[in-house]
């Protein structure tokens, strides 16, 4: 017996010394920072960088946790890694309900009163004002928009195009995702003090636009999870109503805001393809349905969807493509814009007061699969102005929006002389009293969707941009 091991011996090390070898290269490989990636053209975000050492970090533990971070997010080979996961869990038999992340816990939505709040609510953890400020606006001495006869960007449109609203998903959500069957949604929690941030902001929207003339809008827009699932689905999964959400929301903002209840309008829509399966947006079916909602808030006749030339982008892999297990039961996606009628020109102010004309929808037919959203204004900007010259004597709108907008400017044009599209993530020029004067807005349109308006950073740049 001793003399059959002593034989299997040598038999056992000469296989396992080799696979010692390699694996203690492929890890040495593995740490070596230039050979690991640093952006995923997918998932549209950069991927996590090796942390600095300070001595506070290693002592709390975080610099460790960075690293182990950094690591799993820019390992190499990583999507094809992703891609053989989802092969394997389809060979073990997936399940139809697939959580990423941990899942944040909503806070619990309070009673609404009977009489809608016409001041915000105090917050504790706030250290400013508790209500709108007194007008004190000046118009700042800045030069009018100019167009600029500049070469257009040779670059690839994503890379020009500014920050990628799936980008800001994935810093401010970042694998809180739920996929049931063929579609991955975002989770929606309710945050009571983020929901009452954003309505004190719309307030303070409103006191800044006194004795304008100009109207104010609010339609926060629910997002997938909250239309296509039913409520009771919902409940088990432990996401929050978002029709509540949204109601609680408006009983915080003044009597007279112009509160447009996307919610009811989509749900009535929820079994047409009115959000993409492997993004976090809307399409642009959706996006009719809100103009739609808005334009019956104000008092316009809604152009009909017939109107509008039907544009298929083709297949789209949207912002949580990557977040997905993809089996064969998961289904990519098309995108569909509509073009407007009537002689419509588009300029691109990136730094809100220089810029160059541009199609309103861009042509992203040969474009990589996760670049279709940008289809609509071709992506973020700091301001993009959009005129139909066909209706001159139309009034003129301003819409404040997130990455939700975008697919929604294209139909305002069907009502509006002029359409200004302001990103207040990037737009710094001046604030709300100022441009609405100095441009003859009519209408003030604030779009945010339900998971960044109740974002609490979303409000800071709001307040910024509305006071």
């Amino acid at each position: 017996m001793d003399e059959s091991k002593q034989q299997k011996t040598p038999v056992n090390f000469r296989f396992a010394i080799p696979f010692f070898v390699i694996l203690t290269v492929l890890t040495v490989c593995s740490f070596i920072i230039p050979l690991r990636p640093t952006r995923s053209q997918s998932e549209k975000r950069n991927l996590a960088e090796f942390p600095e050492f300070s001595v506070e970090s290693l002592l709390s533990g975080s610099y460790f946790d960075d690293i182990s971070l950094w690591f799993s997010d820019t390992f190499p080979g990583r999507e094809n890694w992703i891609e053989l996961s989802g092969a394997v869990s389809e060979l073990h038999g997936y399940s139809e309900i697939s959580i990423q992340g941990n899942l944040p816990i909503s806070d619990q939505i309070p009673v609404i009163p009977t009489a809608p709040s016409t001041e915000p609510t105090e917050n504790t953890e706030t250290t400013g004002e508790t209500e709108p400020a007194e007008s004190e606006h000046t118009k700042p001495t800045l030069p009018d928009i100019t167009i600029e006869e500049v070469e257009p960007p040779t670059e690839d449109v994503e890379v020009w195009g500014g920050v990628n609203a799936g980008e800001d998903a994935q810093i401010m959500y970042a694998n809180q995702t739920i996929q049931i069957g063929d579609t991955v949604f975002n989770y929606c929690a309710f945050h009571q003090y983020g929901a009452e941030m954003y309505a004190q902001t719309t307030n303070y929207a409103l006191a800044a636009l006194e004795g304008t003339g100009a109207r104010l809008a609010s339609m926060p827009a629910p997002t997938a999870i909250g239309i296509m699932v039913e409520k009771e689905y919902q409940a088990k999964l432990h996401c929050a109503p978002q029709d509540d959400i949204i109601n609680y929301m408006f009983s915080c903002m003044d009597e007279d805001v112009v509160k447009v209840d996307l919610y009811s309008a989509l749900v009535e829509h929820n079994d047409e393809y009115i959000y993409y399966r492997t993004d976090h947006h809307w399409s642009s079916l959706g996006a009719y349905y809100a103009y739609e909602a808005l334009c019956e808030a104000f008092g316009y006749e809604a152009a009909p969807l017939s109107s509008f030339e039907e544009w298929d982008q083709g297949v789209y892999e949207g912002s949580l493509y990557y977040s997905a297990a993809r089996t064969s039961k998961l289904k990519v996606d098309n995108v569909y814009a509509y073009i407007p009628q009537g002689d419509i020109e588009m300029v691109i102010c990136r730094d809100g007061r220089s810029g160059f004309d541009w199609p309103l929808l861009t042509d992203m037919t040969n474009s990589g699969n996760n670049t279709k959203y940008m289809t609509f204004l071709a992506g973020d900007h700091a301001l993009c102005i959009i005129t139909n010259n066909s209706i001159p004597d139309a009034p003129n709108c301003v819409i404040i929006k997130d990455s939700y907008g975008n697919p929604v400017a294209p139909y305002l044009t069907q009502n509006y002389h002029k359409v200004y599209v302001i990103d207040y993530r990037k737009y710094t020029v001046m604030n709300l009293r100022s441009f609405v004067e100095q441009y003859e807005i009519d209408d003030v349109i604030m779009l945010n969707n339900l998971n960044a308006a109740q974002h609490v950073p979303t409000c800071e740049s709001l307040k910024h941009l509305v006071k």
